[in-house]
């Protein structure tokens, strides 16, 4: 039984304040932590030590939206690729994510499914890959942002049977005005996936409807979606509103203005909000533009951290899950202590991955990450397996 100790850490659980102290790996699980002093025996009978010099220990992150970077995406169903990208998230503290598809054909679609159902109870010095994340293809063109609308359709049994069929799917994004796509919505509830709002132009009345449907949550909070007026609240108006949905949030400051974050704080608190990078394929790349697979290009701006078409719309973001954290954190006037849980367990309690992961509980995976007071990443933890470690 291999054991490693991590020392002198700020410590963040649901059930208490932060402290500083230690906590105790076993095999890959936390077997306990407390506060400071550290036991001799557990000194003693240690295999590793980590001194954490009290900075911030976190449950790895956790990101369910998140396409690609690197020059990669979800959509090349490339193995090597795929591998590349789950490497690329633990160097921002990213533990466990969801790769997430684009709207494109049956056929693509089934691909990508297969490969990333490849990846589920892989380990390595990778993020963990417990499912596929469907970003499309039943929507509303009217709300497709950069999603290509060729491909937007209505929902058919027989299509959403492929792609159940084809492997392992944890959440779906689905327009729920249409009725085709509610009846769609309710075969996914069926098979245990997570649904949720995306690229949408349904009105507050649909919303109500989408919940006796099986939706959970909204998809990208404020983007895609109709806005609120207080004469229609539309969707961002309901997902704000109504208690049974939860909101994904792209905290980079450009998808969401730091005030509309603040007012998503206040609406939902720390139960109800999920961060996301929705990281596209030019995702950690200089400045320049860049081919998608069919031949069109996105244009990466500002330092690295704007992603557009040509014609202007945002196409995803170029966001890290350590930046989106420190941004929410400042813009919600709150405290990591409060807003930790969105980086992470309110994802897993999502896609029902929460009883093995998500947050730092007796019992549960070491998925672990180490923060400077700057929300720089120091340490990634899968498992109990330093998968990354800060030479700074």
């Amino acid at each position: 039984m291999r054991r490693t100790l991590i020392q002198n850490a700020r410590i963040y659980t649901p059930d208490r304040p932060s402290f500083t102290g230690w906590l105790l790996i076993k095999d890959g699980k936390i077997a306990d932590f407390r506060e400071n002093p550290v036991p001799e025996e557990l000194i003693r009978n240690a295999d590793e030590f980590i001194d954490a010099a009290g900075q911030d220990l976190l449950p790895g992150f956790i990101d369910i939206h998140t396409h690609g970077c690197l020059g990669f995406c979800t959509m090349d169903a490339d193995p090597e690729k795929l591998l590349k990208i789950a490497s690329f998230h633990v160097t921002h503290g990213v533990t466990t994510f969801l790769p997430t598809t684009m709207t494109d054909t049956t056929e693509s679609t089934v691909r990508a499914i297969r490969c990333v159902t490849d990846f589920v109870g892989k380990r390595g010095d990778f993020a963990k890959i417990p499912g596929v994340h469907l970003e499309g293809p039943f929507f509303n063109a009217e709300r497709c942002g950069a999603q290509d609308t060729a491909n937007i359709r209505r929902a058919t049994a027989g299509e959403c049977k492929t792609f159940l069929d084809a492997g392992i799917i944890k959440r779906i994004a689905i327009a729920p005005e249409f009725p085709e796509n509610l009846a769609a919505a309710d075969l996914f509830h069926e098979a245990g996936v997570s649904i949720s709002a995306g690229h949408t132009n349904a009105t507050y009345a649909d919303m109500t409807e989408a919940l006796r449907h099986g939706f959970r949550s909204v998809t990208h909070l404020y983007n895609g979606m109709s806005s609120f007026t207080h004469r229609e609240p539309g969707v961002a108006g309901a997902a704000l509103s109504m208690d049974g949905y939860t909101c994904e949030i792209i905290c980079d400051n450009i998808h969401s203005h730091p005030g509309a974050q603040n007012i998503a704080w206040r609406c939902k608190g720390a139960e109800k909000i999920v961060l996301i990078t929705d990281m596209i394929r030019p995702s950690g790349l200089p400045d320049g533009r860049y081919p998608q697979a069919d031949g069109s290009e996105f244009i990466v701006s500002h330092n690295g951290t704007e992603l557009r078409i040509p014609s202007g719309v945002l196409a995803g973001s170029a966001l890290t899950m350590e930046r989106g954290l420190k941004n929410f954190t400042e813009n919600a006037n709150a405290s990591l202590e409060e807003t930790w849980r969105c980086s992470s367990l309110n994802a897993a309690r999502l896609i029902g991955i929460d009883s093995q992961t998500g947050s730092i509980e007796k019992g549960k995976a070491a998925d672990l990450v180490l923060l400077d007071s700057e929300y720089n990443v120091k340490r990634t933890i899968i498992e109990g397996n330093s998968v990354f470690a800060s030479q700074g």
